[in-house]
C-alpha cells in the first residue's frame, strides 16, 4: 500500500545505511537470498533475506527480517519470530555461526541475540 516513491526512500536508506550496506554488496556475498523458505519442527517459514559472509575469517548465516516500523526490536512476536528463523538456519546448518536482525525502515540494523 506504500508510493513508489516511499518504496524507494525506504530502500535508499537500507542500502546506503553502513550497517546495512554489505548485505547487498555482491562482492562481500558467499550466498544471498530473498524470501528463503526453511522449515522448523514441521511448519515452513519463509526468511525475508538469509545471507552468507565471512566476518573475521569466519563463515556465518545472516537471517534478516525487514519489519519497517522504527523500532521493531520492542515487540515480542518480532523477536519470537526472528528466533524461529534462526533455530531453523541453526538446524540447516550444523555449527556454522548464524546471526539474526531486523533491518528497520530508517535503514538501521537490529541484532537479535
Amino acid at each position: 500500500g506504500a508510493s513508489a516513491g516511499e518504496v524507494l526512500r525506504v530502500a535508499e536508506r537500507i542500502l546506503s545505511h553502513p550497517d546495512c550496506a554489505r548485505f547487498f554488496d555482491r562482492a562481500r556475498l558467499r550466498w544471498a537470498g530473498n524470501e528463503v523458505p526453511v522449515s522448523l519442527d514441521g511448519a515452513v517459514l519463509r526468511i525475508d533475506r538469509l545471507v552468507r559472509l565471512e566476518e573475521d575469517g569466519v563463515d556465518t548465516w545472516w537471517v534478516l527480517d525487514y519489519k519497517l516500523q522504527h523500532r521493531p526490536e520492542a515487540l515480542a512476536d518480532h523477536q519470537a519470530q526472528l528466533a524461529a528463523y534462526r533455530e531453523a538456519v541453526r538446524r540447516a546448518q550444523p555449527g556454522a555461526r548464524v546471526r539474526s536482525a531486523f533491518i528497520a525502515g530508517d535503514g538501521r540494523l537490529v541484532e537479535s541475540a
